[in-house]
């Protein structure tokens, strides 16, 4: 036991706490409390997960849409191209259907391509937790090799998922002799 302390205090010496929090009082190991002292259960913190953060300028999510398609899209007079639905994959599958269908529709030399998300898990009276794919799914645009595929993204318009689809705009493909 006393050798799991030593080694967790080893690998949290370094740490410090998130800017703007408090440490966490650790509880004293049971072997460096004073003899005297009354042994009460060890105090336990629950893990809080990091807030998230704003998208950065210059990321996809602050990308703007091309507002002739963006508008096209909104009357329903451009549809997108080809359409990837998620549902049903595991987070990493889910990562690698997204990285090899922006490639190939890239190659292709299509524009505007729809990937469906899901809305995430719905709840008995009318409540929506948010599925982990979608949460995750801005985050993989923003990697560098789809960054340098993707001009944009937008939620995608009710008659093609609304907010569990998302309207994917590809760059156009330069032509090197």
């Amino acid at each position: 036991m006393a050798k799991d302390v030593d080694l967790f205090k080893a690998a949290m010496a370094g740490v410090r706490p998130i800017k703007g929090r408090k440490a966490p009082k650790p509880a004293l190991a049971p072997a460096l409390r004073r003899s005297g002292e009354e042994q009460k259960p060890a105090r336990t913190t629950s893990i809080v997960p990091p807030a998230r953060r704003k998208p950065e300028a210059g990321t996809i999510v602050d990308a703007p849409f091309d507002r002739d398609i963006d508008r096209a899209l909104s009357r329903g007079k451009r549809s997108p191209e080809v359409k990837l639905d998620l549902h049903g994959l595991a987070l990493s599958a889910a990562e690698r259907a997204v990285a090899e269908f922006l490639a190939q529709s890239s190659d292709q030399g299509r524009r505007i391509v729809l990937i469906v998300t899901g809305k995430g898990l719905r709840l008995e009276g009318g409540g929506v937790l948010g599925g982990r794919i979608r949460a995750e799914f801005l985050g993989w645009l923003d990697r560098a090799e789809n960054r340098a595929r993707v001009a944009g993204v937008r939620a995608a318009h009710p008659r093609h998922g609304g907010s569990g689809a998302f309207y994917v705009l590809l760059r156009r493909r330069t032509v090197r002799a």
